[in-house]
């Protein structure tokens, strides 16, 4: 470069050149706020696909950000501690008996305590039975025969039962079955359950 033209730029020149390119950028920094108010764009204005990863900052989105099954799952968390216990529900002890009153099924803890006449049954479920569901129903188990009704109840003497000839206490159900006639009591198979 020629030293003479380097020493011909006077201070004001240079002054001068500054004082244009401010100016410049103030009226481009006008003109665009002139056609892009501040705070205007919003996601109506943007394009599809407008924002692409490079303008999203690190960190900055959160999980809510994303549609579901965007975002891997991270690995399982230990197991927590075992719940409190909660209330015990309703048991139920059951026995299906035979007509010679042999108990050939049951839940447990079902025993015949005597066969007191045709179609009277004694037994015994090691608890009290009132206040509880006591159900009864016909049974086959080999037993083909035409039958009646099967009744049972507490034995104690409760006005949910009767007096029973034994076991006559509330741990003791007394069954009776009826012959198809419905005028006498004769033997035959059935199920009988305690629940609660």
């Amino acid at each position: 470069m020629d030293r003479r033209l380097i020493h011909r730029v006077s201070p004001a020149t240079v002054l001068a050149t500054i004082a244009l390119f401010v100016a410049l950028g103030g009226t481009s920094v006008a003109a665009v706020s002139l056609v892009v108010p501040r705070n205007s764009v919003g996601t109506a204005q943007l394009k599809n696909n407008a924002v692409v990863s490079a303008k999203i900052k690190n960190g900055s989105l959160r999980g809510a950000d994303f549609a579901a099954g965007q975002l891997l799952a991270g690995p399982r968390g230990p197991v927590g501690p075992a719940g409190p216990v909660g209330p015990a529900g309703p048991g139920a002890k059951w026995a299906l008996v035979r007509p010679d009153g042999s108990v050939i099924a049951q839940s447990g803890g079902v025993t015949l305590t005597a066969k007191s006449g045709p179609g009277q049954y004694i037994l015994d479920f090691g608890v009290a039975t009132t206040g509880k569901l006591i159900i009864a129903t016909s049974a086959r188990a080999n037993d083909l025969e035409f039958r009646g009704m099967v009744s049972a109840g507490p034995c104690g003497g409760t006005s949910e039962g009767s007096a029973c000839p034994v076991g006559n206490d509330v741990n003791h159900v007394n069954v009776i079955t009826n012959g198809p006639a419905e005028k006498e009591r004769s033997d035959h198979a059935f199920y009988i359950a305690v629940i609660g």
